[in-house]
């Protein structure tokens, strides 16, 4: 296999469909990002990376939806949005603020 060829199949594998969060007004807005871009921002929550301006506003849209539309229907924004809520309640301030 060429190069480029490689190269492109790689790429096309980082890429992820977009997350679909759907908020109680009836709007959507689409999350999009690369490979382990969720698994960046499980990161932040637990405070073991620092988060980028655009990785916080996507956590306060995450936190702010009532429902998520996951690629292959996917439970993680569900899991993330729990660990916000237990980090929430015991007092700690929110991710990104």
């Amino acid at each position: 296999m060429r190069f480029e060829k490689r190269i492109r199949a790689l790429e096309a594998r980082m890429m992820t469909d977009p997350l679909i969060l759907h908020f109680a007004d009836g709007s959507t807005q689409a999350i999009c990002g690369q490979g382990d871009s969720l698994l960046r921002l499980f990161k932040g929550v637990f405070g073991r990376a620092d988060l980028s301006p655009s990785q916080a506003t996507q956590l306060d849209l995450i936190r702010q939806a009532v429902y998520a539309q996951e690629p292959g229907g996917g439970r993680l924004i569900e899991l993330l949005r729990c660990f916000l809520d237990a980090r929430e309640q015991s007092g700690l301030a929110p991710v990104g603020s």
